[in-house]
């Protein structure tokens, strides 16, 4: 496997902004197992940050795959199999995450019920994996990553009556497609956290 580097990379509209925090619970269930920064504890989760329940296109494509709740939405960065980093928009509802594109378009509805886990490093980097079995998995970089594992969390929780699992490791796979696997590697450094990728073909 021959590593690839992948910056860090935050887009204007992902910086520092106000998490929810629903009582401070929801970043203790990361105490011990992910790095916080110094500003994390004080972030209060909104959820929808772009008034996405009040918008008729986002409304007319929820109702009718049958969701009746908007959890989440905010712009992130979607890191594509060819390494680009594109601009998104990431939607949860109470049945399924949406990957839209910046003029709204819905790219992939992905159904709760389908999610086997998400991954995360224990540092202080902004990237998450969404790891689904039965086929393709996202890598993604937001500055609210613990709201949205938190949502997905807890909507899963409320749809399927089982914990999603979430895991910690400064090294962890995802799947590109049916035969490619990469691995995402995480170190720390004076000033931050850097990352290599591998990429395997089965």
């Amino acid at each position: 496997m021959d590593p690839e580097d992948v910056p860090e990379f935050m887009s204007d509209n992902m910086a520092a902004s106000p998490e929810i925090n629903n009582g401070q619970d929801a970043i203790e269930r990361f105490e011990g197992k992910k790095a916080r920064r110094k500003s994390s504890a004080l972030k209060i989760f909104l959820g929808d940050y772009l008034g996405m329940s009040t918008n008729p296109q986002i409304l007319r494509l929820i109702t009718k795959h049958g969701d009746s709740q908007i959890l989440f939405a905010d712009h992130v960065i979607k890191v594509n199999r060819r390494h680009k980093m594109q601009k998104r928009v990431l939607l949860i509802t109470d049945q399924a995450m949406y990957n839209l594109d910046p003029h709204l378009k819905c790219k992939r509805r992905i159904p709760l019920q389908i999610i086997g886990r998400i991954s995360l490093s224990t540092m202080t980097d902004n990237f998450f994996a969404i790891n689904i079995p039965t086929e393709y998995d996202y890598l993604m970089i937001s500055s609210k990553k613990v709201e949205i594992v938190t949502h997905l969390k807890n909507a899963y929780k409320e749809n399927q009556n089982v914990e999603l699992e979430v895991m910690f490791s400064d090294a962890f796979t995802y799947r590109i497609d049916a035969s490619t696997t990469r691995e995402i590697r995480f170190s720390r450094v004076k000033g931050g956290v850097t990352t290599q990728v591998f990429t395997q073909k089965s």
